[in-house]
């Protein structure tokens, strides 16, 4: 139920004491038949703090098994949110769930923000998707807690790769290239002296090795590629040669992605005949 003054203005036209009743017997409802209860107040992050406190803890009262803290414009930030949760905490013991939408970006930054303040469950979505500007992403939240704060929830990481894939073709929604995580840009490198540093170490640029969520590394032939990328390129596909040719066919890839050719495995084999060298 939408509980900030604006919703009950604007969707409700009833006072806040009516609907507060309308949310317990529906609460009632669902308990008298054996259901898990989870009670939502909508706009929460809007809705003042006595307000929001006095109908979770009839929530409480009425046997809720769960309260949702509703973040329904991604208004709040990571510090309001915690401000937010550990002063419900103090008032209430039923768990507290938050679902939270991206407005800001904040979606799952405010979600973990909600955690450290007692929260223990999270709303969240494949590759972000939701209203307007979406939901917590799933990927983010699960990756973020296991690398970033040692927090393993138990997720087969390994096929968050395929996951996001699935869902982005049956939604019709694409992944932007750039999409944390799971976006194709994040283990894509063309500039010179990253591929050197990554086919060193690939810790140097990347934050987690790409087979843990189920794909693989790029490197991508272009005008910022480097003599370490080709050579990559040809050890690939067994080939060895002097470092003069290796320059010659460097200076080659980077002509032909100037002229706007893509180098393709196809292109790439033109212009090994181009340096005359053999397969």
């Amino acid at each position: 139920m939408g509980l900030s003054d604006l919703h009950l203005k604007v969707k409700m036209d009833k006072p806040r004491d009516v609907i507060n009743e309308i949310c317990m017997e529906a609460v009632d409802y669902g308990k008298d038949h054996g259901l898990f209860v989870a009670f939502s107040a909508e706009d929460a992050t809007r809705t003042e703090l006595p307000k929001l406190l006095e109908v979770y803890k009839m929530a409480q009262d009425h046997k809720a098994d769960r309260i949702h803290i509703a973040d329904t414009t991604g208004s709040i930030n990571p510090y309001a949110m915690q401000y937010l949760v550990r002063n419900i905490r103090k008032e209430i013991d039923v768990e507290i769930a938050l679902h939270c939408h991206n407005d800001f970006g904040f979606a799952v930054a405010n979600s973990i923000a909600g955690l450290f303040e007692g929260a223990s469950a999270i709303s969240t979505t494949v590759n972000g998707i939701g209203e307007r500007a979406g939901n917590a992403s799933l990927e983010e939240l699960v990756m973020a807690l296991k690398l970033l704060y040692n927090k393993d929830l138990g997720f087969k990481t390994e096929v968050i790769s395929e996951l996001s894939h699935i869902v982005s073709k049956y939604s019709k929604i694409p992944v932007p290239d750039s999409k944390a995580i799971v976006g194709n840009n994040v283990f894509r490198h063309e500039s010179g002296i990253h591929v050197d540093a990554i086919v060193k170490d690939p810790f140097t640029y990347e934050p987690f090795l790409p087979e843990m969520i189920g794909t693989k590394r790029q490197i991508v032939l272009g005008k910022h590629s480097g003599k370490a990328a080709i050579e990559e390129k040809l050890d690939s596909l067994k080939i060895k040669v002097d470092d003069k040719k290796l320059l010659e066919i460097v200076k080659l890839v980077k002509e032909e992605r100037e002229k706007g050719f893509e180098i393709t495995n196809e292109k790439f084999d033109e212009i090994l005949l181009q340096a005359n060298v053999k397969r």
